[in-house]
C-alpha cells in the first residue's frame, strides 16, 4: 500500500513517488498514511500514521488532531487501528 501523503521535500523536488511498504520512501521516512475504523461499540476513529514514529495520531472529524490522544493499546481506538495497520504491511 502506498502512503496517502509523502512530506519529503526531496521526493517533491525529484518527482519520485513513494514505493510500497516497508520501502515506502527510498530517500526518507516521511510517509503519512490516513485511515479510519470503527471500534467494538461502533464509534468511528480517524488517524494519520507514520511508520517511522510509534503509534498513530488520532484525528477529530474535521481532521484536526485530538487534544487528548487515546493512550495505550487497551483503549478502544487502538483495536481498529491495529487491524488497519496490518493491512498496510
Amino acid at each position: 500500500m502506498k502512503p496517502d501523503q509523502c512530506t519529503s521535500a526531496r521526493a517533491a523536488l525529484t518527482g519520485k513517488e513513494c514505493s510500497e511498504y516497508p520501502i515506502y520512501c527510498p530517500d526518507c521516512s516521511h510517509a503519512l498514511y490516513v485511515g479510519q475504523g470503527k471500534d467494538r461499540n461502533g464509534k468511528l476513529w480517524r488517524w494519520q500514521y507514520n511508520p517511522a514514529v510509534y503509534g498513530p495520531d488520532f484525528l477529530k472529524k474535521n481532521g484536526d488532531f485530538m487534544k487528548r490522544q487515546p493512550a495505550g493499546e487497551n483503549h478502544p481506538a487502538w483495536g481498529p487501528f491495529l487491524k488497519w495497520q496490518e493491512g498496510i504491511k
